[in-house]
């Protein structure tokens, strides 16, 4: 295994990692790791260099790079929003890769904004055979909203805590002299924010259309999801996935993947999921 540190594109330099195995197969597709959030290349809790040295135990390389203004890549000048510049810096790291390795083909992976960026940019680059997302776009649906009621309804402390805060209220003293004085400050956040259903319907059949695998994981720490099979029966009827997606649910798993054993399961399935289409891709070439 190999480890080399590039800085890729101009005027804009963005910093990768590259990992590969001693003899690189460059009919096989290379794996680009996206950031997390803010998340600079190393991955929440060395994720992505777990991932990334692992494929390379099975003869995949991968980069794992900063977008721009994130970690060690330099900012990017202009108005561009993240969900504009991601598919153009993903673009900028797949065209050295196929300059630099004879690579034509990626699959893409990312965790939260990093799924994100992951979707979008496999909608306008045909170079893009896969992509795996943890915590992806997710919708709710009836079955979601019986499981996440179902547990409220039928507990007395949920009842006698909604009453207390109820009438707690109106019966509380008025301290509207003390809040004329008091000091108030806003903290930013940070918000994601999903785009409409029936949108992202269309562009994961636009990627299905063109043959793109996908493996979506979710976690227990997605509040918009909390049963096996919820992503398929969110878009059913609108999507047909045949059997181009893998997908999983660890419900015990915090949104960024803190429990070692969750990581463990999680870097196992991504490995074997993305040498089976990489055999899969090479194959058809």
């Amino acid at each position: 295994m190999r480890e080399r540190a590039v800085r890729i594109g101009k005027p804009t330099a963005l910093f990768g990692v590259i990992t590969e195995p001693d003899k690189l197969d460059a009919e096989k597709p290379m794996v680009l790791i996206f950031n997390s959030g803010v998340m600079h290349h190393i991955g929440t809790c060395r994720l992505s260099v777990k991932l990334a040295r692992s494929l390379a135990d099975i003869g995949l390389g991968s980069i794992r790079f900063d977008f721009s203004s994130i970690g060690d890549s330099e900012a990017r000048r202009g108005g561009l929003s993240f969900e504009q510049s991601a598919p153009i810096e993903a673009a900028e790291v797949m065209d050295y890769l196929q300059s630099k390795r004879g690579v034509s083909q990626f699959i893409l992976f990312g965790l939260c904004s990093g799924a994100d960026a992951a979707y979008t940019t496999a909608l306008v680059d045909k170079r893009v055979v896969g992509i795996a997302q943890i915590d992806a776009y997710c919708y709710r649906t009836k079955k979601y909203y019986w499981n996440y009621y179902k547990g409220k309804i039928f507990d007395p402390l949920k009842w006698f805590n909604f009453v207390k805060r109820k009438f707690g209220e109106r019966f509380s003293p008025s301290n509207s002299d003390e809040n004329d004085t008091e000091e108030y400050f806003e903290v930013a956040s940070y918000v994601r924010e999903f785009p409409p259903q029936e949108t992202v319907a269309q562009g994961l059949q636009q990627l299905l259309d063109r043959q793109v695998a996908m493996n979506v994981i979710f976690t227990g720490g997605e509040v918009h999801y909390n049963y096996p099979n919820q992503y398929r029966e969110s878009f059913q009827g609108q999507v047909d996935f045949a059997d181009l997606l893998a997908l999983h649910y660890y419900q015990e798993s915090g949104h960024i993947i803190t429990q070692p054993h969750c990581q463990k399961n999680v870097i196992k399935e991504l490995t074997q999921w993305m040498d089976g289409v990489a055999k899969i891709k090479q194959a058809s070439t």
